[in-house]
């Protein structure tokens, strides 16, 4: 792995040669300063900013696509990854918890729920999109609270345009799309923009189909001092769930779904064959593959109506407020693996559940401005209360046999100041946030609904009421150096609080030891990153250096989710953009991360049994019993217990290496070429903290993109994995690391060769 690190790091320099991506100014002064906290200022923070003039390259493309090409960001796709619908966005290495750890804003506002839903971008129109700003690190959590400790990404859409615009697309597996951005003066002080994106694809998996309609709408009203905007957005998606390949395994339903046989097929049953009279063998045969299993999907509807205020006092002072509600309502079926299309299995569980909530923001601003020196300060209150009911059914029709029923409410106070002086070439900031979190769960169990009588998972308990108390906060300074160069660094502390679906799916060892009992302690972290900035002559680099660490970082472990021990991040990003000649540009960025644990054990047990002829121990049943890594460990109680040290082992699902350079080549006739080539290294696959499953293998993709931009036409055709490579970039393994599972896990494969043509309209 090092070897690969050294070339690669050494391929990019050769690129790059004085080179990356385009520099930020230390103040950034967005057009649309209501729409964000960072014209404050973050001093001493790893910033990149997307203009809609970039996006406008990439007509095809979905934000997620684009994010991807970034350094510290990995997109993890699952459900066929077609316009990467679902996909988790992970920042600087947090591997499954990664959906936790970045925090996505739509216009300033929290686009995560409480629950652990991944944030879907692919249903924002690009067209729509004004510019997208990247915070890496924990800095952002300052501004915007519980979340942000991978990095912060924040979606700013235009309140009004020039022009209005109509795309469409068609490509592999049936996939159509179209975009509509209509944009239009009221009168002197009024404006409208509307947005909107339709999706439908049948995705390269059997029963993956997906169906998105998602609309935005902005009301912008200015009058003197004031500019009021209300933005409304409504979604609603159709996905059926194709289920996952398995590699290895030992069980009808893994012989029914294994990953060399088809990697297309849709998910289906394996019925038991201990009992069958011809022999357990014959039970794993595909004769007993229940292919009139029902298909499994997961359908939702969204909405959000957002108010604001700004209230220009005078030139250098500010106020904002905001005001606004979302809500979304989630269906979704997962059928066991006797379940048929006319008959229910009491494994089967139809989920229905709604997430809603309201927030208030209020901030002032004051800026002071002197010829050598300049001051901003934002000072701000949050105040957001979400709200979470499910109810767990057998099927659709059926009476509710599990009962959910939780709220997260946060108040939070903060002040974020950057002092610009020495001529404005050097910019210090220091901000503060004071938060307050209140969580209330309950869950009420039916035993005699259907399918309810005695499944373990589910389980009474009485509410559980908690409050905690954080405080986040970042120093940082930038200096220019001359007009090429500048340095920054800063230091942040962030947290998260855990989410409801983490809190249901959770064991709280060090008290309870009892699924689900909602028990989990609030994460912290805190890190530093030092960078340099360079510009001259069209080449451009932003390279930096950072390290995090965490403390009761919440991983999923065992089969369920738990605080673990300390963990610690360290890496490199680099961004380039070099401008080779007058038609011909060149970019891309380098990752490097190392994420492992710093202590911590697996408790495993000394208890043992037999299954099926092969012996399984309680506990984590990890590989250590069959490497003799364990360790005797005499517990507080007197008994002996078997353990695993996790010192040094490395997070599981991230990559450590990953690479993206792009060319970009004008061509006669107003034609534009785009060739973009990535590299994803080999990861250790989900539930593996042990480290001692084979990994997940590395991948190169190469996709070709062809624009013309003709008057008010446009039109641009492509390909993606050109050279068709097969590849997953999600894998969970096995919980029993024993013999006979070794190397059995779950993957989610993939699109191969896929084509594109895209058409545009401008007017």
């Amino acid at each position: 792995m090092t070897k690969r690190l050294v070339l690669s790091a050494i391929i990019l320099l050769i690129i790059s040669y004085n080179a990356i991506a385009e520099v930020p100014e230390i103040l950034i002064k967005p057009t649309n300063e209501e729409y964000t906290r960072l014209s404050t200022g973050l001093a001493g923070s790893n910033i990149s900013i997307i203009t809609s003039d970039q996006l406008s390259l990439r007509k095809n493309d979905n934000i997620q696509k684009i994010l991807e090409d970034y350094s510290g960001i990995e997109i993890r796709k699952y459900y066929g990854g077609i316009e990467n619908v679902k996909s988790g966005i992970d920042m600087r290495g947090f591997g499954e918890a990664s959906i936790s750890n970045v925090l996505v804003l739509l216009n300033g506002n929290r686009l995560n729920n409480i629950d652990m839903s991944s944030v879907d971008l692919s249903n924002i129109p690009l067209e729509s999109i004004e510019r997208i700003e990247i915070i890496r690190g924990g800095s952002g959590s300052t501004l915007y609270g519980s979340g942000a400790v991978g990095g912060t990404i924040n979606i700013v859409t235009k309140n009004s345009s020039k022009e209005s615009s109509i795309n469409s697309s068609y490509g592999s597996y049936n996939s159509l799309s179209g975009e509509i951005l209509i944009s239009r003066p009221l009168n002197e002080n009024n404006s409208i923009l509307l947005s909107s994106k339709m999706i439908e694809t049948d995705t390269f998996r059997n029963s993956a189909d997906y169906k998105n309609e998602s609309y935005l709408l902005n009301l912008s009203n200015i009058q003197e001092g004031f500019k009021i905007n209300l933005d409304i957005t409504t979604s609603s998606i159709e996905q059926q769930l194709p289920g996952p390949r398995v590699i290895g395994g030992v069980y009808n339903y893994h012989f029914c779904n294994l990953y060399g046989d088809s990697k297309t097929n849709r998910n289906i049953g394996g019925y038991s064959h201990f009992d069958h009279p011809e022999g357990a063998e014959y039970g794993r045969t595909a004769e007993r593959c229940n292919t009139a299993k029902r298909v499994d999907y997961a359908d939702s509807e969204s909405n959000s109506y957002n108010g604001g205020i700004l209230y220009t006092i005078d030139e250098l002072n500010k106020l904002q407020f905001n005001l606004g509600y979302k809500d979304k309502t989630e269906k979704s079926f997962y059928g066991a693996n006797a379940n048929t299309t006319t008959t229910s299995a009491s494994g089967d569980r139809y989920s229905k559940t709604d997430v809603d909530g309201n927030l208030f923001n209020l901030a002032y601003e004051n800026k002071f401005i002197e010829q050598s020196h300049t001051n901003s300060l934002k000072i701000g209150y949050d105040f957001t209360h979400s709200f979470y009911n499910s109810n767990r059914h057998r099927k659709e029709d059926e009476a509710v046999g599990h009962f959910y029923d939780a709220d997260i409410k946060s108040e939070g106070i903060y002040f974020q100041n950057t002092a610009y002086i020495n001529d404005i070439s050097t910019a210090i900031s220091f901000g503060v946030r004071s938060e307050d979190n209140y969580f209330k769960g309950r869950d009420t169990v039916d035993r005699n609904v259907s399918g309810f009588a005695s499944i373990y998972s589910a389980q009474d308990h009485s509410t559980y009421n908690n409050k905690t108390s954080n405080t986040a906060y970042n120093l940082g300074i930038d200096n220019r150096i001359n007009e090429n160069l500048s340095f920054y660094g800063q230091y942040s502390a962030a947290f998260r609080i855990p989410n409801i679906d983490e809190r249901i799916l959770t064991k709280d060892y060090a008290n309870t030891g009892v699924n689900g009992d909602f028990i989990l302690k609030d994460q912290e972290s805190d890190g530093y990153e030092i960078g340099l900035r360079y510009e001259n002559m069209g080449l451009s680099l932003n390279a930096s250096f950072f390290d995090i660490e965490t403390t009761n970082e919440i991983q999923y472990n065992q089969s369920v989710n738990a605080n673990l021990d300390p963990i610690k991040r360290e890496g490199i990003n680099l961004d380039f953009n070099n401008n080779l000649d007058s038609n011909t540009r060149i970019n891309g960025s380098f990752s490097y991360v190392n994420a492992e644990f710093t202590s911590g054990e697996l408790s495993m047990g000394t208890s043992s049994y037999l299954y099926d002829g092969v012996r399984y121990y309680t506990g984590s049943e990890t590989y250590g019993y069959l490497t003799e890594t364990a360790l005797n460990f005499m517990g507080s109680d007197g008994t002996e217990n078997q353990v695993f040290s996790l010192a040094g082992k490395k997070v599981p699902l991230v990559a450590p290496i990953k690479v993206n350079i792009g060319l970009e080549r004008e061509l006669i006739n107003e034609y534009e070429l785009l060739i973009d080539l990535s590299y994803v290294d080999e990861r250790y696959v989900s539930n593996d903290q042990e480290n001692v499953e084979p990994k997940m293998p590395d991948y190169y993709l190469v996709d070709l993109y062809v624009n013309n931009n003709n008057n008010f036409y446009d039109i641009s055709f492509g390909v993606n994995n050109l050279f068709d490579e097969a590849y997953y970039d999600f894998a969970i393994s096995s919980v029993f690391h024993d013999d006979a599972h070794y190397g059995t896990r779950n993957v989610y494969p993939l699109p191969g060769r896929n084509f594109f043509v895209n058409l545009g309209y401008t007017f």
